[in-house]
């Protein structure tokens, strides 16, 4: 006798929405509630981008050596034979313009002025995309006293393009177009990063906005043979800036060389 057994597979009917993405329509749906997760989202591209720009910057110079050879991408560095398909060349552009492309796309959905906490978090995208073009443009571009109206430095896409299989995309600007664009958007964060009492050393910040067009204006200023003192004065005045806010301080010798071992939160010298 044959025993039939009959068998009823029931699936379940759940959404489970993917962690590293969020659905079209639910940002559109709710935008405001969104904002939070969409700039945690354009942060995260900063982790992919900020190794591969420590070690473009680092192994080129005269910070570290290496005996031998190796066969990773970062050896190009070391060498001076960087090749246009190295992954780590790639992967530097390619997280820089995603966090650029997620940060103008904010900018974008809110309109300024209507919530002082919503223009916080703007300031914050403006941040990240000064940051980005600013590193960009110091990886594939010259130094900035060297004829900056006619050396490229990189293309300008703020923002996603609505027709992404269509889409053509600008030339690379001039050096000069790009460090525009920078201090363009570093001053947007500094003017809508609301002041606090304790900021964040997470994220971005009226200080940190501050420090980095310091730094900025420290790259155009020049030569010690051809010095622009234009620009130095502006890289004194923005550095004075973050040093008289009294929200920052050096730390003493003890708990600098354990620099690496304290949180951000706690350190009084991360800005």
């Amino acid at each position: 006798m044959a025993l039939l057994v009959s068998t009823t597979i029931v699936s379940c009917d759940i959404d489970r929405l993917p962690y590293g993405a969020m659905d079209s329509d639910r940002i559109a749906n709710d935008p405001t509630g969104s904002l939070d997760a969409l700039l945690n989202g354009t942060y995260a591209q900063l982790k992919a981008w900020s190794d591969p720009m420590h070690r473009a910057g680092e192994y080129a110079g005269d910070n570290m050596m290496i005996r031998g050879s190796s066969t990773d991408a970062f050896y190009e560095f070391i060498s001076f034979s960087r090749s246009p398909n190295n992954g780590r060349l790639s992967q530097f552009w390619d997280s820089g313009y995603k966090a650029i492309a997620q940060a103008s796309n904010i900018i974008k959905m809110f309109e300024e002025g209507k919530d002082a906490e919503i223009d916080s978090k703007l300031g914050e995208c403006y941040y990240i995309r000064g940051l980005m073009y600013f590193y960009l443009v110091r990886a594939y571009g010259r130094p900035y006293y060297q004829d900056p109206q006619s050396n490229l430095g990189v293309p300008i896409v703020n923002g996603t393009p609505d027709d992404v299989i269509n889409m053509t995309l600008p030339d690379r600007s001039t050096v000069k177009e790009t460090y525009e664009q920078v201090i363009a958007d570093l001053k947007k964060a500094e003017a809508l990063i609301t002041e606090t009492d304790n900021p964040s050393r997470i994220k971005a910040t009226k200080g940190a906005a501050q420090a980095m067009l310091s730094r900025v204006y420290l790259y155009m200023s020049g030569t010690y043979q051809s010095p622009n003192a234009e620009y130095a004065q502006l890289s004194v005045d923005y550095a004075n800036k973050v040093i008289q806010s009294g929200e920052y301080s050096l730390l003493p010798r003890e708990q600098f060389i354990k620099y690496n071992t304290l949180i951000p939160e706690n350190n009084a010298e991360t800005i």
